[in-house]
């Protein structure tokens, strides 16, 4: 007994619940348990992006977590992955084959600068390597970058071009607000991710190069905007902006004609869909 309780506090230490900063009313869960039949664990990185706010005095975590319910949460998707079956998890350590292994989907947004932490945690040939290595062997890889003076992207683009994917250093899809239609991106109909949504809004992205393996799943005439790549028994999502984070999954901000709601649920399922065969 005495064994078991010390390993158990052990692998809580790679896999923690992490409370979010400000208007976070839910905690990130730390059940990574597929043992489960057909249970799906979406792990959220929360080590390469590891941004704080201060609130109440006190320096708090915030900003593309599960638990975050302000606009820039992604308690809201979270919410989506749940009604699909899925667990959430929260990654606080650099990537390693023993923590990812029990993961389905493993999602790495907007990685931080000097700018947005004091001590950013940077992608290394390590990381990239042991991340690869877990996409090989059926693993969901979920890349969210942001354009390039919002996000480091020579050190994303290490473990990104594994998979024939390279985040370009540019800045796309400008919106000056309340112009929507300056991030407006139309969906053909057909697509193999995006069954139900037609009308998407995205705004202020890097765009995407895709070689060898990697191919382009949405794009404007101007530019590629998410690729996606198959690496051994694993797949490679990519796209050069965080998206679908609180403020623009749903109406909270966007007009109604824009789908982003559809979007997430379509999505989210074949995601989920990616990581069960």
């Amino acid at each position: 007994m005495k064994k078991i309780l010390i390993a158990s506090q052990l692998f809580c230490l790679i896999v923690l619940v992490t409370a979010c900063g400000g208007s976070s009313s839910t905690n990130d869960t730390a059940n990574v348990d597929n043992t489960t039949e057909g249970a799906v664990t979406v792990l959220l990185d929360n080590f390469f992006n590891n941004e704080y706010m201060e609130e109440n005095g006190q320096q708090v975590k915030w900003h593309y977590l599960w638990g975050d319910t302000s606009m820039g949460g992604y308690s809201e998707l979270g919410a989506l992955f749940e009604k699909e079956g899925a667990r959430l998890a929260t990654l606080t350590e650099g990537p390693t084959a023993d923590n990812l292994k029990q993961a389905s989907i493993y999602i790495i947004v907007d990685p931080d600068d000097e700018k947005e932490t004091a001590v950013p945690n940077f992608i290394d040939e390590t990381y990239a390597a042991a991340i690869a290595d877990w996409v090989y062997n059926g693993g969901v890889l979920v890349m969210l970058a942001n354009d390039s003076s919002n996000c480091e992207l020579d050190r994303f683009n290490i473990l990104a071009q594994k998979f024939g994917i390279t985040f370009n250093k540019d800045n796309r899809l400008v919106v000056q607000d309340p112009h929507f239609e300056q991030g407006e991106i139309k969906i053909e109909a057909g697509h193999p991710i995006f069954k139900t949504a037609k009308n998407v809004y995205i705004k202020g992205i890097c765009s995407v190069t895709a070689t060898d393996s990697a191919h382009v799943v949405l794009k404007t005439d101007d530019f590629d905007v998410m690729a996606v790549a198959t690496y051994g028994k694993g797949t490679v999502f990519a796209l050069g902006d965080p998206w679908l984070y609180n403020e623009y999954i749903g109406h909270r901000r966007l007009p109604e004609y824009f789908e982003n709601d559809k979007a997430a649920v379509d999505w989210v399922k074949w995601l989920i869909e990616r990581a069960r065969k």
